[in-house]
């Protein structure tokens, strides 16, 4: 039985050696020979020590220092070991505490344990016994390491894969806006061709009048309104696209109102082309802080979606209309974009802001369009979600 003893003493030794070597101990005793006979003892075990002669002393070091362990007396001049041992608690909970005392009255055994002490052994220390208090206390403190350190690994990869993720998304959106880029230069040719042309029919009209010598003051009054009016309707439409292409991160109050009505006239021939209706029911004192390209973005996709898929679905001409609506509620800026299609299919309804998943790759659907709507909802702390009403499908956006 000796033998065994002695073979778990000397086990518990070694791995003492073997978790203490590379940490800092605070040591804090009053008494000089107390103090000599025990530091004896614990630099065979520690490399680092600071030496403190009283709680005062103490806590200094600890704020000063990175300790990894305090072994204390409790008896000590101007600063007892429990209020020293209280103020380092207060500053980091985590450290382990050991206290050696001569005293093992109730009442500081009871604050001992209310102060979360890692171990209190009486003097004179029994090695054995201070062992195995010391190894438990540097075993805790090891684990507690070990998941800092896997923590902070953890936080690692996290902040890693966020950046990661972050960086696709501005790729998505950059796809997403090209996409945009190249349907809004489709809608110019189409903006376009109508007021050129009537501008060209104005110029051959009054060149056959001065060929024919009827040309009068009448006939070109009337000639310069019309193209007047048209190249007024050129200007605002490639305002319009200008400021939807040009790059932008400011933040700005917005107009609902004055926004969607703006997003009417880039879109506004492209509905014709599809025979669809837009209706935008929007108060006109709703106002909201967000960068503009962003929400005509927002909804530019909201809307082609509902046209694309009537389009797809086969929805009569006269029947195809989309109604966009704003209204206020309990502080919030609720948005309905709605359709009078088939609805969504509840198979894919959970899919349907994926990035890449599209049921239109026969018209050439990319899949970012509703995934980029949900980013962009994110992005400004809101929700967005669908559901199917009796006329169809419902976008529902509060931001």
């Amino acid at each position: 039985m000796k033998n065994k003893l002695q073979s778990n003493y000397v086990h518990d030794y070694e791995e003492t050696l073997m978790y203490s070597q590379n940490l800092t101990l605070l040591y804090v005793e009053d008494c000089p020979t107390t103090r000599r006979l025990t530091l004896d003892f614990l630099q065979k075990i520690f490399k680092n020590i600071i030496i403190a002669k009283n709680g005062k002393e103490g806590l200094e070091n600890f704020i000063d220092n990175k300790i990894d362990l305090v072994i204390t007396d409790i008896q000590m001049p101007i600063m007892n070991g429990l209020d020293m041992s209280k103020e380092i608690k207060s500053i980091d909970k985590t450290t382990p505490i050991l206290i050696l005392s001569a005293y093992q009255d109730l009442r500081t055994f009871t604050k001992a344990i209310h102060l979360d002490i890692d171990g209190y052994l009486l003097k004179p220390m029994d090695i054995k016994q201070f062992i195995q208090s010391l190894l438990k206390s540097l075993k805790d403190l090891h684990r507690r390491n070990e998941n800092l350190e896997y923590k902070s690994s953890l936080e690692e990869m996290v902040a890693k894969k966020v950046q990661e993720l972050r960086a696709k998304d501005k790729i998505l959106l950059q796809q997403s806006r090209m996409a945009s880029m190249g349907e809004m230069i489709d809608m110019i040719a189409h903006q376009w061709k109508q007021p050129l042309n009537s501008i060209s029919m104005q110029m051959e009209l009054l060149q056959m009048d001065m060929d024919n010598d009827t040309l009068e003051k009448e006939n070109i009054s009337e000639a310069l309104d019309i193209t007047t009016s048209q190249i007024e309707h050129l200007s605002q439409t490639m305002s319009e696209f200008r400021m939807f292409l040009r790059p932008n991160e400011n933040i700005e109050k917005l107009n609902i109102a004055s926004l969607l009505n703006s997003i009417t006239v880039l879109l506004k021939d492209e509905l014709l082309k599809h025979t669809t209706e837009l209706v935008i029911k929007c108060a006109d004192d709703i106002y909201i802080e967000a960068n503009a390209n962003d929400i005509k973005h927002l909804f530019i996709n909201l809307i082609n979606n509902a046209k694309d898929e009537m389009h797809v679905s086969n929805i009569e001409s006269k029947h195809r209309k989309i109604i966009v609506e704003s209204f206020l509620k309990n502080d919030k800026i609720e948005f309905l974009v709605s359709d009078n299609g088939l609805g969504i299919p509840k198979n894919i309804r959970d899919k349907l802001f994926h990035a890449n998943f599209t049921t239109k790759e026969d018209i050439g659907g990319t899949g970012i369009g509703l995934y980029m709507c949900q980013q962009i909802v994110h992005k400004y702390g809101g929700i967005i979600n669908v559901y199917n009403s009796d006329t169809g499908a419902v976008f529902k956006i509060v931001l």
